[in-house]
């Protein structure tokens, strides 16, 4: 049997409040078709069916929320459900580097939040490394990592205390994962939702060893550059701009380790 403990999911809406649908859109109509396509007899959540039904992904969708499990209806899709921008008031455009002993208490932090929330996930997460450590004014993200794409991620806001509750994250690994290729960026966070009653849009997964930079020209933000590290790349600010582009993706700028650049589609595919 293939191993697909979970793979990483997008972040969801915190707010569990109920969001006005038309149950003809085509959001509704592939959130059926999920629903439709559960196995009955496995227990398990939808399987995402994707935007190309000739290559289904076998995965789990997980999110956490105020350190809960939650299943996401649509893959890497989010609903964001406020418009409050006031918590990200200190938001930058270009990620902070924090000190060796903050980004350390960051990590065991978001490793202990994690701890639980998927148990056949703990071996990996006990020894998974740090992969992303940045601050963006007042929030902090961190993406640890581990074998075979293993990964875990957590977004939250430093006034409210390191890791409290106003915190969303993502933990998993992909089914038969391979290596990025030296040129290649791989989302596997990717989409809006909500948090600490403001939206946010947040891109995170594997980066090739030629990449040194990801940027993604915001329309609302100008330029907003990704953490690049440990062969991973971690992008999100403020607003919804990914709502809509989890199939199709977004273009990107990637700058390679020899000075040049180019242009990738960041989504989940």
């Amino acid at each position: 049997m293939k191993r697909h403990d979970a793979a990483l999911s997008s972040l969801r809406s915190l707010d569990p409040a109920d969001r006005e649908a038309d149950p003809r859109s085509p959001r509704a109509q592939a959130d059926l078709a999920r629903i439709l396509a559960t196995d009955p007899e496995s227990g398990r959540p939808p399987r995402p069916s994707g935007a190309r039904p000739a290559e289904p992904r076998r995965t789990r969708w997980l999110v956490l929320a105020c350190g809960t499990i939650a299943v996401a209806v649509a893959a890497g899709a989010l609903l964001p459900l406020s418009d409050n921008d006031q918590a990200f008031a200190s938001w930058t455009p270009s990620p902070a580097t924090m000190a060796p002993k903050a980004a350390a208490k960051a990590a065991e932090s978001c490793r202990e939040q994690q701890k639980g929330h998927l148990h056949s996930a703990n071996r990996q997460l006990a020894t998974a490394r740090a992969a992303v450590s940045e601050q963006r004014g007042d929030w902090t993200m961190v993406v640890l990592a581990g074998d075979e794409g293993f990964s875990a991620m957590c977004l939250t806001n430093d006034r409210l205390g390191l890791f409290s509750d106003a915190w969303v994250g993502s933990i998993g690994e992909p089914d038969d994962f391979t290596e990025p290729a030296p040129r290649e960026v791989r989302a596997t966070d990717f989409g809006a939702g909500t948090v600490a009653d403001g939206t946010v849009s947040v891109a995170v997964g594997h980066a090739g060893s030629d990449v040194v930079g990801v940027t993604w020209a915001s329309a609302e933000h100008g330029p907003v550059e990704a953490t690049v590290s440990g062969g991973h790349f971690a992008l999100w600010f403020p607003g919804d701009e990914f709502e809509d582009a989890v199939t199709d993706g977004v273009e990107a700028e990637v700058t390679y380790r020899d000075g040049t650049s180019g242009a990738v589609t960041l989504g989940l595919r």
